[in-house]
């Protein structure tokens, strides 16, 4: 996938294409549909996205909820290309670019692009103000004769599937919730840093994440998921089920959030290794034990109920 970094217009283009336009933080399912549009209409040719960073909640807005990303940067990038993009344009959004008008952003912007199509969900806005609408996107782009396609939004339940729900979902820990509006588990991933080695006292050594302050982080709690360990070659990673613990670890002391992956069965070393942990379905609460054998005694039954849900056995 190609990779445009843009501070303003995006660079002129020779070569025909389809256009996405969107934040798509998320690339939730809703998201997805307008990418499978898009692709239809590509056939076989070149298919783009132009998305947003950071949020214009968080640039002009400073929205706390909005300062971390579902997929950050790093993550969008991936996901797009695996869901079949060829072409991205990363718009930085300040507080300039948001001065940006509807007619600059299509009849100058967006001119400068062979556009065969551009396509995006109902709902869209775009402009200074936001409060440009779909009608007003149809109307701009006939005039450099552009065709525009509205993807009617994915439902569930008869709610539009939407980032902002998601985010709720992922910080109330209902990880099952969101997995459903995103068409995949909810997943964390970053560089496995040293920690204070308490896990392998314990008997259970984790992989601690680093690198992480971009991604909205789930709630407090254990966790059952899988954790891939990324090699030079993506063909060469590996998976391995997970418990994942997430939060404050109370029991110990702790004042920071810190995701910590025990991999099941796994024997090795991960420092410096990218670790992705995704999370399947919340285990239970995070519990300050007055013991740390008791904490040992509960990491116990934890792992034991993994195993069982997993299908695993100790050898």
């Amino acid at each position: 996938m190609e990779i445009f970094e843009v501070a303003y217009a995006p660079p002129r283009s020779s070569d025909e294409f389809v256009l996405c336009i969107g934040k798509f933080d998320g690339v939730h399912i809703g998201h997805q549909a307008v990418i499978r549009t898009a692709r239809q209409y590509a056939g076989s040719g070149q298919l783009g996205v132009i998305s947003l960073w950071p949020h214009p909640r968080w640039t002009l807005q400073r929205d706390p909820d909005y300062q971390r990303a579902l997929t950050p940067v790093r993550e969008k990038r991936r996901l797009l290309e695996q869901y079949g993009v060829d072409r991205l344009y990363e718009i930085d959004f300040t507080e300039e670019y948001a001065k940006t008008s509807p007619e600059i952003f299509v009849l100058e912007h967006l001119a400068g692009l062979n556009l065969k199509r551009v396509v995006v969900g109902d709902g869209f806005n775009f402009g200074k103000g936001v409060h440009s609408t779909t009608d007003e996107l149809v109307e701009l782009c006939s005039r450099i004769g552009v065709p525009v396609t509205v993807v009617p939004p994915v439902t569930v339940n008869e709610r539009v599937v939407s980032s902002s729900d998601i985010r709720c979902h992922v910080k109330a820990g209902r990880v099952e919730a969101a997995q459903a509006l995103l068409g995949r588990p909810y997943t964390l991933t970053g560089e496995v840093v040293h920690g204070a080695g308490l896990g392998r006292k314990l008997g259970f050594p984790t992989a601690n994440l680093g690198g992480i302050d971009d991604f909205v982080l789930p709630a407090p709690g254990v966790y059952e998921g899988i954790a891939e360990i990324h090699s030079v070659k993506a063909t060469d990673n590996t998976y391995w089920y997970t418990l994942i613990s997430a939060g404050y670890r109370p029991t110990v002391n702790g004042t920071s959030y810190e995701v910590e992956a025990y991999l099941i069965d796994f024997d090795g070393d991960l420092y410096g290794k990218d670790l992705s942990v995704s999370f399947l379905r919340r285990a239970r609460d995070e519990i300050q034990f007055t013991t740390t054998e008791a904490l040992i005694e509960q990491m116990r039954v934890d792992e034991q109920l993994a195993r069982d849900r997993f299908g695993l056995h100790k050898s």
